[in-house]
């Protein structure tokens, strides 16, 4: 009750300087480190506001808030699931991927132009990160409240005529390349068979079909577009390739010395590779070590200035040594808020390194 009531202190307060004082909080503020960043990924080129001149990607008071936002979200998200005691596991990870496969592939499209203004905004980060949490926290919500067959029917039915209208009105005008409305009526069959062959309709079952939905939309069109205008350069998946070599060996490294016993968990050995698809895939499009025909930047300062020195294989390596750091030092906390936390962290390096190979890999 008391955290409740400290918040909405700081948003009153928030709020008050906002209109007092808006060159100092809008436009110095929220404008440089946030709202400008988006405008300016979203036009290629920095964008300017009253003088203030914001530039693509991120800084490090940028990265602070970020980053304190993201701890308040976990430990909320971590009281929700207490409270209606959901729990999270291998299980629950695996039927949330969907949402976080939609995030990444849909981040892409808009690398590669397929959205225009003003509905490219929705799909550049921190803003896409927001419409994932949405829909992902509405599917936990559905699969709280309902758990029929028949009511999950309905609900596809009522997406089906809300997608429509967003056909219709939105997507025909700000999408190159569009989805047909029959051909995501048959992308709900195939959510709706899913939840019916789950044995228990619950969050997870929910999660799991109501992503799928997300994520195939989202697969159709960079299908579509990738057979058409990509420039392939199959020879980054070396970087999958070796992040999961490297989770493969820790694992069995844990599973052969019982002092390691730690690294012999599913969990542990996903989270493993995803920061290192991310590191990896980072570290080969960057430093270009093996001089593939690509150029590409960093737009967060700790890997950019890794990524300068040491040859740029710093990154990588301080990825995965803070990854084992925190999967120990974590290991004797609760199980769901553990667990949470590891959902967090996995999100953080599958999503963006997953991003990034599959841009290299069209040429966007």
């Amino acid at each position: 009750m008391k955290l409740r009531y400290v918040t909405l202190a700081i948003i009153i307060i928030f709020l008050i300087c906002l209109v007092l004082f808006p060159n100092i909080v809008y436009d110095r503020f929220l404008w440089k480190y946030f709202i400008g960043p988006v405008v300016a990924d979203a036009v290629g080129h920095p964008v300017e506001y009253h003088g203030v001149k914001a530039y693509e990607g991120y800084t490090i008071v940028s990265e602070i808030v970020y980053g304190a936002f993201l701890v308040l979200f976990i430990y909320l998200l971590y009281l929700f699931f207490e409270k209606y005691s959901i729990k999270v596991d291998l299980k629950f990870i695996l039927c949330s991927l969907p949402f976080l496969l939609y995030g990444s592939f849909a981040r892409v499209l808009e690398d590669a132009g397929i959205f225009q203004k003003p509905l490219a905004y929705f799909f550049i980060s921190p803003v896409i990160y927001i419409q994932i949490g949405i829909f992902f926290f509405l599917s936990i919500l559905y699969g709280l409240k309902f758990k029929d067959a028949k009511t999950f029917a309905y609900s596809l039915a009522l997406k089906d005529i809300g997608y429509t209208l967003l056909y219709i009105f939105i997507f025909t005008k700000y999408c190159r390349y569009n989805i047909h409305p029959i051909i995501f009526a048959l992308f709900s069959l195939f959510a709706f068979y899913v939840y019916y062959k789950q044995e228990k309709k619950d969050y997870n079952a929910s999660m799991l079909s109501f992503g799928l939905l997300t994520f195939s939309s989202a697969f159709f069109i960079f299908i579509y577009f990738s057979l058409g205008n990509a420039n392939f350069l199959p020879e980054i998946l070396i970087a999958p390739f070796l992040a999961f070599i490297i989770s493969f060996l820790l694992y069995i490294i844990g599973y052969s010395y019982e002092i390691y016993e730690i690294l012999h968990n599913k969990m542990n050995a996903l989270l493993v590779f995803s920061h290192m698809l991310d590191g990896l895939t980072t570290y080969f499009a960057v430093v270009n070590p093996l001089n593939f025909k690509i150029e590409y930047g960093e737009k967060h300062p700790l890997p950019e200035f890794l990524m300068k020195r040491f040859h740029g294989i710093g990154y990588p390596l301080l990825k995965l040594f803070v990854i084992l750091g925190i999967i120990y030092v974590i290991d004797d906390l609760k199980m769901n808020l553990k667990n949470t936390i590891k959902f967090f962290i996995l999100f953080l390096g599958l999503s963006p390194g997953l991003r990034d190979l599959l841009r290299i890999l069209i040429g966007v």
